[in-house]
C-alpha cells in the first residue's frame, strides 16, 4: 500500500468504541443530508438555467425508478466520504466531535484507494450496523483495511 508522506502513526491509539461509532455515524448521517439538500438545490438552479436538464431529470424526476435512486445514493455517498476522510486525513464532522479517526490497518494516514474502497463500501446493505459486535469494526473497515480509532489517551 502506498503511504501517503505524512507517515503520522497511530499505534498507541485504541479502537474507537461502538458509542463514538454510532455518534459519529448520526451526525455525518445528518450532515449528509445536508449535502444532499445543498447538492439538489444547486442541480435545481441550474436546470433552471437549461445548463445541465438531462442531469436534473434523471436525479430529480418524480419517475419511481429505485436504481436511479439507488446509483445516486452509491454516489452521492461515496463523494461525500471521500472528499471529507481524504481531504481531512481520515476525519468526518463526526469524527472531529468525538475526537476519532480512521487510520489504516497499519495505523498510518490512509491513502485514496482506501479511502475510496472505504467510502463505496459503506454502501453495503446493513453496514451501518455491522460494527455493532464485539470489535466496532464495520464491513467497510474490514474490506478497506482500515479501522477507527479513539484520539483521546
Amino acid at each position: 500500500m502506498k503511504r501517503r508522506k505524512d507517515k503520522k502513526n497511530f499505534a498507541e491509539f485504541e479502537l474507537a468504541s461502538t458509542e463514538q461509532r454510532l455518534i459519529n455515524y448520526i451526525i455525518d448521517s445528518v450532515f449528509y443530508f445536508g449535502f444532499i439538500i445543498l447538492f439538489l438545490t444547486i442541480i435545481r438552479y441550474l436546470s433552471k438555467m437549461e445548463v445541465s436538464s438531462f442531469l436534473s431529470g434523471l436525479l430529480i424526476s418524480e419517475d419511481p425508478n429505485y436504481l436511479k435512486r439507488f446509483f445516486f445514493g452509491v454516489i452521492t455517498t461515496t463523494l461525500f466520504y471521500l472528499i471529507l476522510e481524504y481531504s481531512l486525513k481520515g476525519k468526518t464532522i463526526g469524527k472531529f466531535i468525538t475526537n476519532t479517526r480512521a487510520v489504516t490497518s497499519e495505523n498510518e494516514i490512509m491513502d485514496f484507494k482506501s479511502v475510496l474502497i472505504r467510502s463505496i463500501c459503506r454502501r453495503i446493505p446493513f453496514d451501518s450496523f455491522s460494527f455493532l459486535g464485539d470489535v466496532p469494526r464495520g464491513w467497510h473497515d474490514r474490506i478497506s483495511e482500515t479501522k477507527v480509532i479513539s484520539e483521546k489517551k
